[in-house]
């Protein structure tokens, strides 16, 4: 389920194309190995909505493609990805002030007496209400695609300490939303 794989070893020879002839069938190769990532990231932050995911992903890719020089290569380029796609997440929800969904790690999701697992759609759609955007972006980066605190707090811009907050404040309302202590 995780993102976490080992960071292809041709990612950097295709960005050198890109940069260096315009390559478009390079920065192809490039959407055809982060294309599932960015898209599932954005698909939470959406409430999985398909549609606006895709013309999220759609805007990621190409503020990519145009930008692509400006990638310094300190982090992984899954992570500057993850950075457009955060940042065109968040002016499209200025602009239609939405709340998006995320998924909850398995130790905050619902269970029933028996220990088992739970899916309660509504309650973990009022759950998920309760958080803010970057606390929900954060929760998706760190569970889903299993990145670090300092890449977290790259892709959101946001300083270190502020990004272990965003968690712990996450974790503590929806464990308090759902009974959990």
């Amino acid at each position: 389920m995780a993102d976490r794989a080992e960071q292809d070893p041709r990612e950097a020879v295709w960005i050198a194309r890109v940069i260096a002839h315009d390559d478009h069938e390079a920065f192809g190769e490039l959407v055809a190995l982060h294309q599932s990532a960015v898209r599932r990231f954005l698909l939470r932050l959406t409430s999985n909505d398909p549609s606006r995911a895709d013309d999220l992903a759609q805007d990621t890719f190409l503020k990519a493609y145009r930008h692509i020089r400006s990638f310094q290569a300190r982090g992984r380029f899954l992570s500057w990805m993850f950075r457009i796609a955060w940042q065109l997440f968040v002016t499209e929800v200025r602009g239609r002030h939405g709340i998006a969904e995320v998924a909850l790690p398995d130790e905050i999701r619902a269970h029933d007496d028996a220990g088992q697992r739970v899916a309660d759609a509504r309650t973990f759609d009022q759950m998920m209400d309760m958080l803010r955007p970057d606390e929900r972006a954060a929760i998706v980066l760190h569970y889903r695609h299993e990145l670090t605190h300092p890449e977290i707090a790259e892709i959101l811009e946001m300083p270190l300490g502020t990004v272990k907050s965003l968690l712990r404040r996450a974790h503590t309302r929806l464990r308090e939303a759902h009974g959990i202590r």
